[in-house]
């Protein structure tokens, strides 16, 4: 009999991230001999194919022709491959041992599940939040003016990142991180795929609302364990791309005038917070003004 991985085709979208998405791929061969691993090269120019030939040739690589965003790489994957389970996985995503065995499970024991996230860690071992909540005007107020934090998480200030979450038990949940996430292919294109107007940041947000209202759920599963670096393709200099792709999200499923407003409030956030680094010394304090110099500038595409 087939392994679990038999089912899956992974996904890996690199963008200049070469030693992490080599390794990414070892690690996924190694873990799950049987899965597709197909790596779609973001336009990233670092020659990354003779790269995997040589170093991880469990995987074949697509090339875009220039860099459409997560989302569109994410939907040329899917396009090249046909098993029934997508897994969608960041470069510097590194799948341990039974994962892909346990996010299988997860879908075939609940059938109107269309997608599962793992248990996240860091590097070091430590937690790492692996469950979001949908990112609404509300929830991003509640994030940038800091009551999220507050309040711990929890009550009604708890926001789409900032909040205090079970990550004990299998659940339902409104969504998962992104950095890897198992998809039905059925219900993946059952709603069209990731949308392509998010070019980095709030499509996964976006899918699982799409799937919500298409009647799916999403759900979590801490027994399946996945190692997430973060930040790899840009970090904190992208971070102005992420609160455009919040932005973006509201606008998508609360409307225009509500996406204004969560640009006012996430300029304010990063004004203010840009105000208290400039107090902030050391590594700490220049880390952060960076980041929040990103959010001030704007989205930025690489």
């Amino acid at each position: 009999m087939s392994s679990p991985g038999a089912r899956v085709s992974a996904v890996i979208v690199h963008y200049k991230t070469r030693d992490d998405t080599v390794g990414a791929v070892r690690a996924l061969a190694a873990t799950s001999p049987e899965a597709e691993i197909v790596v779609v090269d973001n336009a990233s120019g670092d020659s990354i194919g003779p790269i995997l030939s040589r170093e991880a040739p469990a995987a074949r690589v697509a090339v875009e022709p220039e860099n459409r965003g997560y989302g569109a790489a994410c939907n040329r994957g899917a396009r090249e491959t046909s098993r029934p389970f997508l897994l969608f996985l960041n470069s510097d995503a590194f799948v341990q041992p039974g994962a892909v065995d346990a996010l299988v499970a997860a879908l075939d024991s609940d059938p109107g599940a269309a997608a599962v996230g793992p248990l996240l860690t860091n590097p070091d071992g430590t937690f790492q939040p692996s469950i979001l909540r949908l990112p609404t005007l509300w929830r991003i107020f509640a994030e940038s003016s800091g009551l999220a934090f507050l309040a711990g998480g929890r009550g009604p200030f708890r926001g789409h990142s900032a909040t205090r979450e079970d990550h004990s038990t299998a659940r339902a949940v409104e969504s998962v991180k992104g950095a890897a996430v198992l998809v039905r292919r059925s219900a993946f294109e059952h709603v069209g795929g990731f949308d392509e107007g998010f070019f980095l940041y709030a499509e996964e947000s976006d899918l699982a609302t799409r799937l919500r209202h298409a009647g799916w759920r999403i759900v979590f599963e801490p027994s399946a364990h996945v190692v997430h670096r973060g930040g790899a393709s840009g970090g904190d200099a992208l971070f102005g791309q992420l609160h455009e792709g919040l932005a973006q999200h509201v606008a998508r499923h609360q409307g225009p005038a509500a996406a204004r407003l969560a640009r006012v409030v996430l300029k304010a956030g990063a004004a203010a917070r840009y105000a208290i680094s400039l107090l902030t010394p050391g590594e700490h304090g220049r880390t952060r003004r960076a980041r929040y110099r990103a959010a001030l500038a704007g989205a930025r595409r690489s």
